[in-house]
Order: C-alpha cells, then structure tokens, then sequence
C-alpha cells in the first residue's frame, strides 16, 4: 500500500511540474529568523513594504455585538472570491492585479511616524493604516486598516528583488494587461504578446532568484503552456477570458495567438537541457522573444 501511495504521489508530482505547478530547486530553505531581525521587520519603515504580497483575509468590527469580556465581535473572512497581488517597488510605483484580469498602476508613500501608506491611483489617494507582524509559517504579514472597524490582511508572496524590473509585476513588465482603447494593427499587436511573453520569462527568473519551491501562473493566465522541459501554447478553444480581453477585441487577441504559434512550429529553437527545466524554460521563452522581434 505504501509503494502504491508513493507512486501515486510521484505521477501527481510528475503531472504538476509538466504544467508548471511545482518547482524544486535543491537548495536548503533559509534559516528561520531570528527574533532581533523579526522585530526589526515588524517596525513601520517604507521599507518593509517593498516586495508583492498576496490578500489573504478580512477582519470586520461589529460594534453593535459585543463578547462575553465586553469587546465588539470581530469576524475574520478568507477572502476566496477576490484574489489579488499588490507589489510595491522602490520607485514609489505600485501595481495590482486580480485573478479575474483586472490591473491598477499607482504611487506610493510611506508615513514612518503616523504608521501610514499613502495609495495614489486614479487621480484618488487613499490613507491605509499599517501593521506589521509574521504568520505561523515565518511569512511577513501586513494588515491594512481601512478603519476602526475593517482592515485587509497580507501575507508575503514575493520578497523584493535588487532589479525591480525582474520582477513579473513591475509595470513595465506589465502594460500588455492595459485594454487599449482602440484598434492596433499588426506591430503594435506583436509588441503586446512580446511584452506578455516577457511577463511570463519573469515569473521562472524571478522563481530561480527567489529560490521559490513552486510556479505558479494564477495571476498571468495566458496562451503559454510549460512543459519539463518546452514552451507549448494552449488550445484554442482554451485560451483564458482574461488574456483575451486585454486586447482591443477577441479577433486581435486571437491574431496574437496566431503570431506566436506559427513562430513555435516554424521557428528554429535551440536545444536546453541543464536539468533545471525552470532555467531551461526561462531561456527557450527568451529566444522566442528575441526570434519573433526579428519578423
């Protein structure tokens, strides 16, 4: 029975790293923290913002219910419904992005002694109070508190990058998101799949730097399909709601699709195979990019 479990878990792992789920790299976990160093990311500084973290709940005050001990009710909700990434990144810039497709650009600023963010989008600028503090696991979580009564909980998703623009929601690495507001031709259709193709390059770079143990494309969901080792391209028939809709219309989206798998199957690609298919992927996606400039 054990070898049969064991088995099954090896085909299930074997599935999952061919769509780019599960990424091992070998290497040894960092060590935990220590309490001095946690204390000192738990302090309010602009600082400690940087990096992408990933919404994990809500917490709303009931002032009209109260506790046997006499404090209001506060109900705790994972938030399911809305998954979203935010990154803050050195240049005071953020971004946002939901699995439902939807993407924010702003500026940000950090207040060290009213313990504050300022979020600045939409020509709208939101004040957030702000706490720090680690979950169980030894991940950094940070509370925004809209008000007395609700606040949104954050847990770490990405640690900051020394080469911001590395990072897969940095904004340059992102405008292929933005609907354009009118029809593009040919070339300007081409440059919003290479920036897409170069979104995607970043997710597996960013996950070797970081040493992260899985990939995960949840937030970029897309027409590139992962392999262990090779870059394939969905279905047509399945190819996400979202990533048609940053395109002008689903005829452009769909001539998009056309450009990139007519260069797969015509183009010449060169071999990888290092034994890490996350590099390996990272280089094949690259060489596409740089190939389908050249037509």
């Amino acid at each position: 029975m054990t070898s049969l479990k064991l088995f099954i878990l090896f085909v299930m792992i074997t599935m999952m790293q061919h769509h780019g789920i599960i990424y091992r790299t070998g290497s040894r976990r960092p060590s935990a923290l220590t309490r001095n160093a946690m204390d000192e990311l738990a302090k309010p500084k602009a600082a400690h913002m940087l990096g992408t973290w990933r919404i994990s709940g809500v917490s709303t005050t009931d002032r009209g219910a109260v506790q046997p001990d006499g404090q209001p009710v506060t109900r705790h909700e994972a938030d399911d419904k809305r998954n979203m990434l935010i990154s803050f990144f050195p240049d005071s810039t953020f971004t946002r992005v939901t699995t439902e497709g939807e993407y924010t650009t702003g500026r940000w600023d950090f207040d060290t002694a009213a313990h504050t963010i300022f979020l600045t989008s939409n020509r709208k600028t939101e004040e957030i109070g702000v706490f720090f503090s680690f979950a169980d696991n030894g991940l950094r979580l940070v509370n925004f508190e809209f008000s007395p009564n609700e606040s949104v909980s954050l847990i770490e998703y990405g640690r900051k990058l020394s080469r911001p623009q590395d990072d897969p929601y940095f904004g340059d690495n992102n405008w292929w998101r933005i609907k354009p507001d009118k029809p593009e031709n040919d070339t300007q259709i081409r440059a919003r799949l290479l920036n897409y193709l170069a979104h995607t390059a970043s997710i597996l770079k960013s996950a070797q730097i970081r040493e992260q143990d899985y990939i995960s494309m949840e937030f970029s969901q897309g027409i590139v399909k992962l392999y262990n080792v090779g870059i394939g391209v969905v279905k047509k028939d399945k190819i996400p709601a979202t990533w048609l809709s940053s395109f002008y219309s689903v005829e452009e989206a769909r001539k998009a699709y056309d450009m990139f798998e007519d260069y797969l199957f015509t183009g010449r690609h060169k071999k990888y195979q290092s034994g890490n298919w996350v590099r390996d992927d990272y280089n094949i996606l690259v060489d596409i990019q740089n190939g389908m400039k050249k037509k």
